[in-house]
């Protein structure tokens, strides 16, 4: 592939595009709502994923679901496999073109979202909160979902007036950064043109958008797991091997070598599950370890210390030790040339009054992948934040959002993809 040339945006089309989606708005927030009252983690997203599919294939995309979309090699998978989960779609326009690309996430988290009246909490007050007890849209992933519907059906619209193809990523388990990769090691960026990532909210209030957000951390996340040898804990626990004890030093060397190291750089043991009582020396420990930083060559430099401090630590107890990579994602900027051309579309667009430059995000997202995947091959590339008023913050049990953003953020991006299908 060649280095792709971003065609000037036709105002003409970026008023269509919105107007469009300002007369979608009732259905974006139906398809919203209906997604969050049915929230599902990651890998196990098979309702919503068959939900989806099933609008945008009346629509007139070709449709791929489970296996072809993610393969075999998922990250942070459960021991049984992921569930029938996953989808891309694509609309092949009559006429060749560019390939443009669309990701929106899936998954919810395993948190129980407030579900009594009184409280303030609007879904439940309206009666669309989750009905799934311990999961929740706690992030805004049903609303990224709502906007990739959006487009699709404007887009399919115009077909008559378009080129090239639309493909729309709905992927799994973006929470832990563990969906993406599967995805992009499926092939599934290799031929894209343009790749459009957004999210909702993150601290960007309402008729805002970030288009070139920072702080786009690096991340790799590790489950780890010790084994020994159980031993009576009173009679002769010198028999054993102790796995618990080796993995608390573990968490304290790991602790101390983020102290210790490159400004900028994040270790986390988040999780520790061990023993099985009080009067038998454990013989096995499971963690979870998260490291982060600012720049992708501080990760790389860190991610070998790390696993050598693990390693260590068990051959120092004399315990077995398993390490393996649960989620992964990259540091990202968007170009300048990419900013500059998102810039003159949401000026013709009109959706959002106001754009904040280089807004520091500090979350991780695998999303990353699949922006360097396409940077890599001479591709354009972007991650905007599109702005909305939030109630609580992104993660907690009374998350929600302003629903307006769902209309701006379809006229924003289905206008950039307009724009691009739209110059053949």
């Amino acid at each position: 592939m060649t280095t792709v040339t971003l065609p000037a945006p036709n105002p003409a089309l970026v008023r269509s595009v919105a107007e469009q989606a300002q007369a979608l708005i009732p259905q974006l927030v139906q398809w919203r709502r209906h997604l969050h009252a049915h929230p599902e983690l990651g890998w196990q997203e098979a309702a919503t994923t068959a939900y989806v599919a099933r609008h945008v294939e009346a629509l007139g995309f070709d449709i791929k679901t489970g296996a072809p979309v993610i393969g075999s090699k998922t990250l942070g998978a459960p021991e049984e496999g992921p569930a029938h989960t996953g989808c891309i779609a694509e609309l092949h326009f009559d006429r060749p073109g560019p390939t443009v690309a669309i990701r929106a996430d899936l998954d919810a988290l395993p948190i129980h979202e407030v579900d009594t009246q009184g409280q303030g909490h609007r879904p439940a007050e309206e009666g669309w909160h989750s009905q799934h007890t311990g999961v929740m849209h706690a992030c805004g992933h049903d609303g990224h979902l709502a906007i990739a519907l959006g487009i699709a059906q404007i887009m399919a619209a115009q077909k008559a007036h378009l080129c090239g193809t639309l493909r729309l990523i709905f992927q799994p388990a973006e929470e832990g950064t563990r969906g993406a990769r599967a995805i992009v090691e499926q092939g599934w960026l290799d031929d894209v043109d343009v790749f459009l990532g957004f999210h909702i909210g993150l601290g960007v209030p309402s008729d805002t958008v970030a288009l070139d957000p920072v702080g786009f951390l690096a991340t790799r996340k590790y489950s780890v797991t010790y084994r020994g040898a159980p031993a009576h804990a009173g009679r002769a626990p010198e028999t054993g091997r102790n796995a618990l004890l080796g993995a608390c030093q573990a968490t304290l060397g790991l602790h101390a070598l983020a102290q210790s190291g490159q400004p900028g750089i994040r270790v986390n043991v988040g999780t520790m599950h061990a023993g099985q009582a009080l009067n038998i020396v454990p013989d096995e420990a499971r963690f979870g370890v998260e490291l982060r930083a600012e720049r992708q060559h501080d990760l790389d430099a860190l991610d070998p210390r790390v696993q050598a401090l693990i390693s260590g630590t068990a051959a120092a107890h004399q315990l077995e030790a398993d390490i393996r990579l649960i989620g992964e994602a990259r540091d990202w900027e968007n170009p300048a040339d990419m900013v500059a051309w998102a810039r003159e579309v949401a000026q013709c667009s009109g959706a959002f009054r106001d754009t904040v430059s280089r807004y520091d995000v500090r979350v991780s997202e695998d999303a990353t992948l699949m922006t360097h995947a396409v940077a890599a091959r001479g591709g354009k590339a972007a991650y905007m934040v599109l702005g909305a008023d939030l109630p609580s913050g992104h993660h907690t049990a009374e998350f929600d959002f302003d629903e307006g953003v769902l209309g701006k953020g379809v006229a924003l991006v289905g206008g950039m993809v307009g724009v691009v299908l739209g110059a053949g």
